[in-house]
């Protein structure tokens, strides 16, 4: 055996205590920082994700949106939006109605839909509800009805994906 090996082989082994500070409150708190950062952007996705608001049997839906200059010259003006079912109701045929006020203005009904479940894209001519002094901004909204005539699905809850004004 080499002198090196004799020695290695006579000292004795050390055996480590563990120490007092593995989990002591910073480290505890750095190891959670970037668990704490992820929950915080999945709060504020979530938050994103239903931008227009959600409407229920109690509450409509409500989401501003541009009118374009070019509204107050053109031949139809048309809201395209998208109406996703976040919560599907007990009983009754989930549908909406949609209303659209124009700044200064009064409510006006633009049409009704179903939505049978997932999330569906519409169109409706606004051209009405905004008339010919159109400018600015717009509030749409969004209210949960039973298209077959009873009162709102209990429980059930649709959002506003997207909803903007186009020109045509």
């Amino acid at each position: 055996m080499s002198a090196v090996a004799q020695h290695t082989a006579r000292k004795p082994a050390k055996t480590h205590a563990p120490s007092k500070g593995h989990f002591s409150p910073r480290r505890v708190f750095l190891c959670t920082l970037p668990l704490l950062v992820l929950m915080l952007w999945i709060v504020a996705l979530s938050g994103l994700a239903t931008a227009g608001g959600t409407a229920t049997a109690d509450q409509p839906a409500r989401m501003a949106v541009q009118v374009p200059s070019s509204a107050k010259t053109a031949n139809v003006v048309m809201l395209e939006m998208s109406i996703a079912v976040t919560r599907k109701g007990q009983g009754g045929h989930l549908g909406a109605v949609v209303r659209m006020r124009p700044s200064g203005g009064s409510a006006v009904e633009v049409g009704r839909v179903s939505i049978p479940d997932g999330s569906q894209s519409f169109q409706f001519n606004v051209s009405h509800a905004l008339g010919q002094g159109a400018a600015g901004s717009a509030e749409v909204e969004v209210a949960v009805i039973d298209r077959g005539g009873g009162a709102p699905p209990s429980g059930a809850a649709l959002s506003i994906g997207r909803a903007q004004i186009v020109t045509r």
